[in-house]
């Protein structure tokens, strides 16, 4: 063999090293820009989970309370209720004991 027929062999073999180092450079991009896309929508898919779950809680949360609530106004309005009945019940008495006092008073 020749010794430029040595060197081209050289240089085609270098050129093909550099060939095969730039198409693994950019396979190696590729695959890391596939990973950290995946790895996006992965946390977004976690992030989109939980915000469904939060807001499922939530939702539950505020029904508990609208529930309790009514309970608690329910029970505050029969409270009331009881409380205005027994003022009535007992004003007729209170009326009936002032005008007596009066009388009474009157008589004296």
């Amino acid at each position: 063999m020749e010794k430029a027929e040595i060197l081209q062999q050289i240089k085609d073999a270098e050129e093909k090293v550099r060939i095969a180092t730039k198409e693994a450079e950019e396979r190696r991009k590729q695959l890391q820009a596939e990973g950290k896309r995946r790895g996006i929508e992965k946390l977004e898919s976690a992030e989109a989970a939980l915000r469904k779950e939060l807001d499922s809680r939530i939702t539950e949360a505020k029904s508990r309370i609208d529930t309790q609530k009514k309970a608690l106004l329910d029970e505050g309005a029969r409270k009331a209720e009881a409380m205005t009945s027994n003022a009535r019940q007992r004003m007729g008495k209170a009326k009936e004991f002032v005008l007596t006092e009066f009388e009474r008073a009157v008589d004296a």
